[in-house]
């Protein structure tokens, strides 16, 4: 198959979780395969990769959020973030709170010179259990692209049926050394 004939899922039945992994079976080798899947025409990811400079500093700001279901999201390098007291970690979550200023800023190192993004959020099982997710359900986003160092992702949580690419904005931003 090529690219070309990408189905497009949003009237599947299909989770977006599901719907990967039917994209993956369609489109077997990995090399050919679209990163993406199509969701009502639009290009939806699970995460978003980056090429980027070594060191830099990246910019994340909350542009809207439901209030629904906490939502979030992580950046991730080979390397390091450093945070405010000089600790450095891989990656680096970061939850919409009210009490908390909307943006954040942190130099970063990355070995391969790539940055990941995706969305998180907190789901309530039966029994009360709350469980930080990724990656399920219906969890996706699509990427507008502001320039070479700069996206806005506009992300819905796993658990929205049918999907709300509005449900959690942010726009994440580098600025090389």
């Amino acid at each position: 198959m090529k690219p070309s004939e990408v189905r497009d899922y949003a009237d599947s039945g299909l989770t977006i979780q599901y719907a990967m992994i039917d994209h993956a079976t369609r489109f077997p080798d990995r090399e050919s395969r679209p990163k993406y899947l199509l969701w009502n025409g639009q290009r939806i990811w699970t995460s978003d990769v980056w090429t980027t400079t070594e060191k830099g500093v990246v910019r994340a700001e909350f542009l809207s959020c439901k209030t629904d279901v906490e939502q979030g999201f992580d950046i991730k390098v080979d390397g390091w973030l450093e945070l405010a007291q000089g600790m450095r970690v891989p990656v680096l979550r970061t939850w919409k709170d009210e009490r908390l200023e909307d943006a954040v800023e942190y130099p970063f190192f990355a070995r391969d010179k790539r940055l990941r993004v995706w969305n998180v959020y907190k789901m309530t099982y039966p029994g009360g259990q709350i469980v930080e997710e990724k990656w399920t359900e219906n969890a996706g986003f699509w990427v507008e692209q502001i320039g070479e160092n700069e996206r806005i992702y506009h992300c819905n949580h796993g658990m929205a049926s049918p999907p709300d690419f509005e449900s959690l904005v942010f726009k994440a931003s580098v600025q090389p050394f």
